[in-house]
């Protein structure tokens, strides 16, 4: 095809710059390098590997036509929230159904990404592809994002998904010129993760959460508390209720 003469505008390519495509537990290594000629055709440069079970080789350097800088600085993790760190607002990606997840579709994804990129970085996560995402790793997504397909044919190549995501974000990244950013000060996942820890700990302390399966109660929690993201103020707010909490229910066992 021929490529557009037209390229993304200068807020849109500093947005795009933001957003961080992560891959996670990849087995194909072409499959990494056509994931960075996806990004490169659509504007985005970072891109992060989790736990890849394959290596930037010389075949991830054949398809990553106008890619080769993106697999050059790509970084690497051993887990999921390390990776996360620095994100403010985390989307998953599945092409099953999770009945204890609403999901929405790439075109939602990329108008909600555009607008919280503007306040921090976003990251897009997508899962191996032989398994996708597990539930543990979409707990730490604030929303989960599925592409509609024809029925009997829902599973994607990888780097077709990424592809499609990238695309929705290029086209919202275009449409920001008057758009406010979506939430002040947000907190970084680093932070909203120490909370949910410290949350854990106390609910378990006063005996709110079951010792036998406290995630499932505490996953609720967490998808009510970041269905629309923190902000830095309302994670210290939340961690000093349950510090308060945890103080008076030792003073009255005392």
């Amino acid at each position: 095809m021929n490529e557009s003469s037209e390229g993304p505008t200068a807020l849109a390519t500093s947005i795009l710059c933001t957003i961080d495509i992560v891959l996670v537990g990849t087995l194909n290594s072409g499959n990494v390098g056509s994931a960075a000629r996806a990004m490169a055709n659509m504007g985005l440069s970072s891109l992060i590997l989790v736990s890849p079970r394959c290596k930037i080789d010389a075949q991830s350097y054949a398809m990553a036509t106008h890619g080769e800088g993106i697999l050059r600085s790509a970084r690497i993790f051993s887990s999921l929230r390390g990776a996360l760190a620095d994100a403010v607002y985390v989307f998953g990606t599945t092409a099953r159904s999770r009945r204890w997840r609403d999901s929405i579709d790439p075109r939602e994804l990329g108008g909600r990404a555009a607008q919280h990129a503007r306040g921090g970085r976003v990251a897009i996560v997508f899962g191996p592809e032989d398994m996708g995402l597990s539930n543990e790793e979409l707990e730490l997504c604030n929303e989960v994002v599925s592409i509609p397909t024809a029925e009997g044919a829902s599973s994607l190549n990888v780097s077709h998904a990424v592809l499609l995501v990238c695309y929705e974000l290029f086209m919202a990244c275009g449409k920001q010129e008057h758009t406010d950013t979506a939430h002040p000060d947000p907190a970084p996942v680093s932070m909203v993760e120490a909370m949910y820890d410290h949350m854990r700990e106390s609910l378990l302390e006063i005996g709110f959460l079951n010792p036998q399966n406290p995630d499932y109660t505490l996953g609720m929690i967490r998808r009510m508390l970041t269905r629309t993201g923190l902000s830095v103020p309302e994670v210290r707010m939340l961690r000093g209720l349950f510090r308060q909490l945890v103080w008076y229910i030792r003073k009255k066992s005392s």
